[in-house]
Protein backbone atom coordinates (compact mmCIF):
# COMPACT_ATOMS: atom_id res chain seq x y z
CA UNK A 1 0.00 0.00 0.00
CA UNK A 2 1.18 3.43 -1.19
CA UNK A 3 2.01 5.76 1.76
CA UNK A 4 0.60 9.20 1.80
CA UNK A 5 3.76 11.23 0.71
CA UNK A 6 4.01 8.92 -2.27
CA UNK A 7 0.35 9.58 -3.26
CA UNK A 8 1.33 13.53 -3.11
CA UNK A 9 3.72 13.59 -5.03
CA UNK A 10 2.08 11.10 -8.03
CA UNK A 11 -0.78 13.86 -7.80
CA UNK A 12 1.44 16.65 -7.79
CA UNK A 13 3.88 15.44 -10.97
CA UNK A 14 -0.08 14.33 -12.87
CA UNK A 15 -0.55 18.34 -12.09
CA UNK A 16 2.74 19.67 -13.37
CA UNK A 17 2.50 17.58 -16.71
CA UNK A 18 -1.05 18.63 -17.19
CA UNK A 19 0.27 22.09 -17.55
CA UNK A 20 2.37 21.67 -19.17
CA UNK A 21 0.51 20.03 -21.94
CA UNK A 22 -1.56 22.82 -21.81
CA UNK A 23 0.98 25.63 -22.50
CA UNK A 24 2.51 23.52 -25.09
CA UNK A 25 -0.92 23.65 -27.12
CA UNK A 26 -1.64 27.53 -26.39
CA UNK A 27 -0.37 29.37 -29.95
CA UNK A 28 2.88 31.63 -29.60
CA UNK A 29 2.18 35.03 -28.81
CA UNK A 30 3.55 37.35 -31.65
CA UNK A 31 5.32 41.10 -30.58
CA UNK A 32 3.38 44.17 -32.16
CA UNK A 33 6.01 43.77 -35.27
CA UNK A 34 4.78 40.36 -36.87
CA UNK A 35 6.19 37.00 -37.20
CA UNK A 36 8.34 38.03 -39.88
CA UNK A 37 10.19 40.43 -36.46
CA UNK A 38 9.61 37.63 -34.36
CA UNK A 39 11.22 34.49 -36.08
CA UNK A 40 14.47 36.91 -36.90
CA UNK A 41 13.64 37.17 -40.40
CA UNK A 42 14.19 40.66 -40.46
CA UNK A 43 12.05 43.54 -41.38
CA UNK A 44 9.59 43.35 -44.12
CA UNK A 45 10.15 46.03 -46.66
CA UNK A 46 8.53 46.70 -50.31
CA UNK A 47 9.40 49.04 -53.09
CA UNK A 48 6.72 50.69 -54.71
CA UNK A 49 5.32 53.55 -56.14
CA UNK A 50 1.96 54.82 -54.34
CA UNK A 51 -0.72 55.88 -57.05
CA UNK A 52 -3.80 57.94 -55.76
CA UNK A 53 -6.40 59.29 -57.76
CA UNK A 54 -9.15 62.26 -57.20
CA UNK A 55 -12.89 61.38 -56.96
CA UNK A 56 -14.06 60.05 -60.76
CA UNK A 57 -10.92 59.80 -61.71
CA UNK A 58 -10.42 63.75 -62.53
CA UNK A 59 -6.62 63.59 -60.83
CA UNK A 60 -4.50 60.87 -60.51
CA UNK A 61 -1.15 60.69 -59.82
CA UNK A 62 2.28 59.25 -57.40
CA UNK A 63 3.36 60.53 -54.32
CA UNK A 64 6.53 62.12 -54.55
CA UNK A 65 9.32 62.82 -51.74
CA UNK A 66 11.79 65.46 -53.11
CA UNK A 67 15.32 65.42 -51.71
CA UNK A 68 14.40 68.85 -49.51
CA UNK A 69 11.70 67.15 -48.01
CA UNK A 70 9.13 68.12 -50.18
CA UNK A 71 5.90 65.95 -50.94
CA UNK A 72 3.71 66.74 -53.87
CA UNK A 73 1.90 64.36 -56.88
CA UNK A 74 3.61 63.67 -59.98
CA UNK A 75 1.64 62.50 -62.73
CA UNK A 76 4.18 59.70 -63.84
CA UNK A 77 6.64 57.06 -61.98
CA UNK A 78 10.24 58.65 -61.07
CA UNK A 79 13.08 58.14 -59.54
CA UNK A 80 12.00 59.94 -56.38
CA UNK A 81 8.38 58.39 -56.49
CA UNK A 82 9.87 54.80 -55.17
CA UNK A 83 9.07 53.83 -51.80
CA UNK A 84 10.21 51.73 -49.19
CA UNK A 85 7.42 50.66 -47.45
CA UNK A 86 8.81 48.94 -44.03
CA UNK A 87 6.83 47.44 -41.24
CA UNK A 88 7.48 49.16 -37.76
CA UNK A 89 4.60 47.24 -35.60
CA UNK A 90 1.19 45.12 -36.45
CA UNK A 91 -0.64 47.02 -39.54
CA UNK A 92 1.95 49.71 -39.36
CA UNK A 93 4.52 51.04 -41.65
CA UNK A 94 7.09 53.81 -42.18
CA UNK A 95 7.50 55.39 -46.02
CA UNK A 96 10.22 56.11 -46.83
CA UNK A 97 11.93 57.71 -50.44
CA UNK A 98 14.18 55.54 -51.89
CA UNK A 99 16.36 58.23 -53.64
CA UNK A 100 15.48 61.40 -51.24
CA UNK A 101 16.00 58.87 -48.18
CA UNK A 102 13.56 60.91 -46.33
CA UNK A 103 10.48 59.48 -44.23
CA UNK A 104 7.06 60.25 -45.15
CA UNK A 105 5.98 62.45 -41.98
CA UNK A 106 2.83 64.43 -40.95
CA UNK A 107 2.42 67.60 -39.72
CA UNK A 108 -0.13 68.39 -37.21
CA UNK A 109 -2.24 70.72 -40.01
CA UNK A 110 -2.16 67.04 -41.89
CA UNK A 111 0.34 67.88 -44.34
CA UNK A 112 3.10 65.77 -45.41
CA UNK A 113 6.46 66.39 -45.56
CA UNK A 114 9.88 64.22 -45.65
CA UNK A 115 12.14 63.99 -42.82
CA UNK A 116 15.88 62.52 -42.25
CA UNK A 117 15.09 61.72 -38.58
CA UNK A 118 12.17 58.87 -38.45
CA UNK A 119 9.77 59.82 -35.35
CA UNK A 120 7.23 56.93 -34.25
CA UNK A 121 4.55 59.71 -33.58
CA UNK A 122 4.61 61.19 -36.45
CA UNK A 123 6.42 58.91 -39.22
CA UNK A 124 4.21 55.51 -38.57
CA UNK A 125 0.87 54.91 -40.32
CA UNK A 126 -1.51 52.25 -40.14
CA UNK A 127 -1.90 50.40 -42.99
CA UNK A 128 -5.41 49.72 -43.70
CA UNK A 129 -6.24 47.53 -46.98
CA UNK A 130 -9.49 48.23 -48.75
CA UNK A 131 -11.64 45.75 -50.46
CA UNK A 132 -11.05 47.30 -53.76
CA UNK A 133 -7.48 47.26 -53.36
CA UNK A 134 -6.60 50.79 -52.47
CA UNK A 135 -4.57 51.25 -49.22
CA UNK A 136 -5.34 54.26 -46.69
CA UNK A 137 -2.28 54.74 -44.35
CA UNK A 138 -3.61 56.67 -40.89
CA UNK A 139 -1.97 58.70 -38.38
CA UNK A 140 -2.59 57.77 -34.90
CA UNK A 141 -1.13 60.93 -33.49
CA UNK A 142 -3.27 63.40 -35.74
CA UNK A 143 -5.94 61.67 -36.91
CA UNK A 144 -6.22 61.85 -40.26
CA UNK A 145 -5.09 59.80 -43.78
CA UNK A 146 -2.34 60.45 -45.43
CA UNK A 147 -3.16 62.73 -48.37
CA UNK A 148 -1.82 64.70 -51.08
CA UNK A 149 -5.31 67.22 -51.35
CA UNK A 150 -4.37 71.25 -50.22
CA UNK A 151 -4.63 72.40 -47.43
CA UNK A 152 -8.52 74.35 -48.15
CA UNK A 153 -9.02 70.43 -48.98
CA UNK A 154 -8.13 68.72 -45.94
CA UNK A 155 -10.18 71.51 -43.96
CA UNK A 156 -13.49 71.17 -46.13
CA UNK A 157 -13.62 67.38 -46.26
CA UNK A 158 -12.08 66.95 -42.72
CA UNK A 159 -15.56 66.07 -41.35
CA UNK A 160 -16.87 64.06 -44.51
CA UNK A 161 -15.37 61.26 -44.10
CA UNK A 162 -12.20 60.35 -46.23
CA UNK A 163 -9.82 63.19 -47.91
CA UNK A 164 -9.52 63.12 -51.74
CA UNK A 165 -6.15 61.85 -52.84
CA UNK A 166 -6.15 59.63 -49.70
CA UNK A 167 -6.00 56.10 -51.11
CA UNK A 168 -3.11 54.89 -52.42
CA UNK A 169 -2.60 51.85 -54.40
CA UNK A 170 1.21 50.07 -54.52
CA UNK A 171 2.55 49.69 -57.62
CA UNK A 172 5.40 47.80 -59.09
CA UNK A 173 7.88 50.17 -60.59
CA UNK A 174 8.10 50.14 -64.17
CA UNK A 175 11.21 52.46 -64.53
CA UNK A 176 14.33 50.49 -65.55
CA UNK A 177 17.22 50.55 -62.94
CA UNK A 178 19.60 50.50 -66.03
CA UNK A 179 20.18 51.96 -69.73
CA UNK A 180 18.09 50.40 -72.48
CA UNK A 181 21.10 49.19 -74.06
CA UNK A 182 22.85 47.99 -71.43
CA UNK A 183 19.47 45.62 -70.54
CA UNK A 184 19.10 44.68 -73.98
CA UNK A 185 22.71 43.10 -74.22
CA UNK A 186 22.43 41.78 -70.95
CA UNK A 187 18.53 40.20 -71.72
CA UNK A 188 19.53 36.22 -72.55
CA UNK A 189 17.97 34.42 -75.50
CA UNK A 190 15.17 31.73 -74.25
CA UNK A 191 16.70 28.89 -75.17
CA UNK A 192 20.76 30.19 -75.37
CA UNK A 193 21.53 28.84 -71.45
CA UNK A 194 21.31 25.00 -71.11
CA UNK A 195 17.36 23.44 -69.37
CA UNK A 196 17.22 23.18 -65.24
CA UNK A 197 15.81 19.69 -65.86
CA UNK A 198 15.53 19.64 -62.27
CA UNK A 199 13.19 22.28 -62.22
CA UNK A 200 9.03 22.84 -62.24
CA UNK A 201 10.10 26.04 -64.81
CA UNK A 202 13.18 24.34 -66.71
CA UNK A 203 12.44 27.13 -69.56
CA UNK A 204 12.43 30.02 -67.11
CA UNK A 205 8.93 31.22 -68.91
CA UNK A 206 7.60 32.11 -65.43
CA UNK A 207 10.23 34.70 -64.94
CA UNK A 208 9.25 36.36 -68.61
CA UNK A 209 5.53 36.20 -67.43
CA UNK A 210 5.56 40.41 -66.94
CA UNK A 211 4.09 42.07 -64.04
CA UNK A 212 0.82 40.56 -62.83
CA UNK A 213 -1.93 43.30 -62.74
CA UNK A 214 -3.97 42.20 -59.40
CA UNK A 215 -3.16 44.66 -56.55
CA UNK A 216 -3.77 42.24 -54.06
CA UNK A 217 -1.18 39.89 -54.93
CA UNK A 218 1.87 41.73 -53.55
CA UNK A 219 0.69 43.31 -50.61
Amino acid sequence: MRSAPSRCAVARALVLAGLWLAAAGRPLAFSDAGPHVHYGWGESVRLRHLYTAGPQGLSSCFLRIHSDGAVDCAPGQSAHSLMEIRAVALSTVAIKGERSVLYLCMGADGKMQGLSQYSAEDCAFEEEIRPDGYNVYWSKKHHLPVSLSSARQRQLFKSRGFLPLSHFLPMLSTIPTEPDEIQDHLKPDLFALPLKTDSMDPFGLATKLGVVKSPSFYK
